[in-house]
């Protein structure tokens, strides 16, 4: 029953599955840093005050990212360090890679506007960052990493629930309130657009109170017992909940959270038993072996 167990297991014997596996999702990783870094560092340009100071905003100014298009060579560097430390050639990469990512985020949620697939994009690339540093042999690096993400995932999903219930009370999943936000998106939606045509979920959640306070419990709960993925055999279902309820979230307040969702889905499923279960088979070995030597090379 201990959870860190489930999540590190530094004991138990790896499979090639595995290697493999992390290795496409350090990929997903390092993609999708890039992909933040430079899309803030494009949307920093266009700011000239900080009205939020965020996390490393509070202790210095990031407003001089905001001019000579210094947040596009911080985005270069942050760039030039994830492919070092994808490839192994400095163990202090990603964690450069980390704080100057931080500085970005600073300096792009500056306004105010905070989104939660990055929060989490984040974290994890903070746990292969810590991993690469505090441990010398890769299968502990890549148990750190995993296990770190999936505690950490669990946990703000979690924390997201209990200050649901810490600010409102039980009364959060009432009906009413769906209604409010169902509507105050519709107009934003109308805003940009010019109109505004209800899905069939949102017209069910519109129309019976009940319905629609089922639909906040079902998302109350999914968040409050999402840290039952740190336990191995309930990982996949409750993983799979999660992104249910973000697939809700799209349908009914048209709000989508790509990165979170494509990282939840690397994590729902055993890739890495079925990497191992297409190894086994002569004809997909031979596209997957250069992947395997990639893995076990730069791991």
């Amino acid at each position: 029953m201990n959870p860190f167990k489930h999540l590190f297991d530094f004991e138990r014997e790896e499979t090639t599955g595995e290697v493999v596996f992390f290795k496409i999702f350090e990929l997903f990783v390092a993609g999708g840093t890039l992909f933040l870094a430079w899309t803030w560092g494009q949307y920093i340009l266009r700011i000239s005050d900080v009205v939020l100071p965020l996390g490393i905003a509070q202790y210095i100014d990031v407003s001089f990212l905001f001019e000579h298009s210094l947040s596009l060579v911080n985005a270069a560097v942050i760039s030039v360090l994830v492919v070092l430390g994808f490839f192994r050639v400095t163990r202090y990469a990603y964690l450069g890679a980390f704080l100057l990512l931080h500085l970005q985020y600073a300096a792009r949620y500056s306004l105010g506007e905070i989104p939660h697939s990055a929060n989490m994009l984040g974290m994890t690339l903070l746990g292969v960052a810590l991993a690469m540093v505090l441990f010398q042999t890769a299968l502990h690096r890549r148990r750190f990493t995993m296990g770190f993400t999936y505690f950490f995932v669990g946990l703000g999903y979690t924390l997201a629930a209990v200050s649901k219930l810490v600010g409102t009370g039980i009364t959060w999943p009432d009906g009413r309130h769906l209604w409010m936000w169902i509507n105050e998106k519709s107009v934003d939606v109308l805003s940009k657009t010019g109109t505004m045509d209800m899905n069939w979920l949102q017209e069910l959640a519109l129309s019976d109170y009940t319905v629609a306070t089922v639909f906040l419990a079902f998302g109350l709960l999914t968040e409050l017992f999402a840290f039952l993925m740190w336990w191995r055999p309930l990982r996949t279902p409750v993983v799979l909940a999660v992104i249910g309820l973000h697939i809700g979230i799209d349908i009914v307040m048209r709000i989508f959270f790509y990165l979170a969702v494509i990282e939840l889905a690397l994590l729902a499923l055993p890739w890495a038993r079925l990497i191992d279960w297409a190894l086994a088979r002569p004809a997909v070995q031979r596209l997957l072996r250069p992947v395997e030597r990639f893995s076990l090379r730069f791991g």
